[in-house]
């Protein structure tokens, strides 16, 4: 397991108390959703060690004077958005006054560990300027193998499916990580677009793990946001798009094993050379339930968002909106393995766009199955449109889907059949997807 040690400075950190009878407490909250503990010390005295996260009695000022304070807080790698680590101390006194707080962070390895070390002094308010300063990192690593969070495909583009150019128009549950590429019609050079998840570009310092574990509104995890273009002959079609998952319900027991692990976890954290290897056990337990809750959902509902313009001179000046579409996709997995479906439901509002005629609604509905078979999977959809404007509800698409995980940051995709309209409408389309986020975000 890779190591790498952070030395927060200044060294030490002065705080001032108010009066010499003060009594002094402590939390540390871990953010960003990873799982760390904690350890306080005076000359090799252990005075609180654990979860600090709820206020922790430390020690008098009487005792602490005069001497060095070390806190050691010492945090795991289990969220495969991002890598970074953030931190808040808090020290105040018997009356809740708060003496001292900082936000401090720094990356951890990719599937290793973290260690911040901090140096306190305590003292009397004299006339005392404090200096803020900014956390200076040194690293020491040791090189070992690291541990991969699977299935790193981005999803398709809201735009790509706004267009009509999608291998796929119901998309299977999956969520944003990080930042991938998909390269639309691959073999034949007709479009790609980029979707990148914005939660995960700054540091959430209240975010604990359980908090993220615990939720089933993950809106804010999960929002990416997404551009894709799309060039034919004639025509160059640009779109903009997001999408969110609303709901997430998971298998059952699912909180009561994360939180079983992350106590172990917290425990044995406390000192962490002694405990590498049963850390590692636990922290591939720990992430292979978290890979499931993003893989394998018993039931998801997702929403999604586009509007898209066209220019036939290939230039901004001449860009004009002529689609914008909503959707929303209800997402069952009934034995919660490899066999699940997908049910789609979406308005869109077509202003110009191709072969439809002016300002006319459209309402889809469709329906898709997919079965996982090791790195394929198949997936046979159909979606009938309903043109309530000119009262024609016979356009229909049906598509056989295959796709190939080569790794798990590159997959190839194939579809063939019949897709909406009467004329020009067979598919036969082949695309890539590459995701970006094996290194995850890194935050700030």
């Amino acid at each position: 397991m890779e190591i790498e040690e952070h030395e927060l400075k200044p060294i030490p950190r002065q705080i001032t108390c108010n009066g010499e009878k003060d009594e002094i407490y402590l939390t540390i909250e871990i953010g960003n959703g990873q799982v760390g503990s904690n350890k306080v010390l005076v000359e090799s005295e252990v005075l609180a060690k654990g979860n600090l996260s709820e206020s922790t009695y430390v020690a008098s000022l009487d005792k602490l004077k005069g001497k060095v304070l070390e806190v050691h807080t010492n945090i795991l790698d289990v969220n495969a958005f991002t890598n970074m680590c953030v931190l808040t101390t808090t020290f105040f006194d018997q009356d809740h006054k708060v003496l001292f707080s900082k936000i401090d962070k720094g990356e951890v390895p990719e599937g290793g560990l973290a260690i911040f070390k901090a140096k306190y002094a305590f003292g009397l308010l004299v006339s005392l300027l404090i200096i803020l300063s900014p956390l200076s990192i040194s690293n020491a690593q040791s090189s070992s193998e690291s541990i991969e969070f699977n299935e790193l495909a981005t999803p398709t583009s809201p735009g790509f499916i706004l267009l009509d150019k999608t291998p796929a128009t119901i998309e299977k549950p999956t969520t944003p990580q990080g930042f991938g590429l998909s390269i639309a019609g691959f073999f034949q050079g007709s479009g790609g677009a980029i979707e990148f998840a914005p939660f995960w570009l700054l540091s959430h310092p209240k975010l604990t793990a359980e908090k993220m574990y615990r939720n089933r509104f993950p809106i804010l995890y999960n929002l990416s946001v997404s551009v894709a273009t799309i060039n034919t002959d004639v025509t160059t079609f640009l779109a903009g798009g997001l999408r969110t998952r609303l709901l997430q319900i998971h298998s059952k027991n699912r909180v009561e094993k994360l939180d079983s692990v992350r106590l172990e976890l917290e425990t044995l954290l406390i000192d962490p050379m002694d405990n590498l290897e049963a850390i590692k056990v636990l922290r591939d337990l720990y992430v292979s339930i978290i890979n499931e809750d993003i893989e394998l959902p018993i039931f998801t509902i997702e929403l999604a968002a586009a509007m898209g313009a066209s220019s036939l001179t290939n230039s901004f000046s001449d860009l004009g909106i002529n689609r914008r579409a909503a959707w929303l996709s209800f997402n069952y997995r009934p034995g919660g393995d490899d066999f699940y479906m997908t049910v789609l439901t979406r308005y869109i509002k077509n202003e110009r766009f191709q072969e439809y005629n002016d300002n006319i609604d459209l309402f889809d509905i469709g329906a898709r199955a997919n079965y996982d078979i090791s790195n394929f999977c198949i997936s046979l959809e159909y979606i009938q449109r309903l043109n309530f404007t000119e009262s024609l509800y016979a356009d229909n698409r049906l598509a056989l889907i295959g796709s190939y995980r080569i790794s798990d940051s590159l997959f190839l995709t194939s579809t063939f059949g019949k897709n909406f309209t009467d004329f020009n409408n067979i598919i036969a389309l082949a695309g890539v997807n590459f995701g970006f986020s094996k290194n995850k975000l890194k935050a700030y």
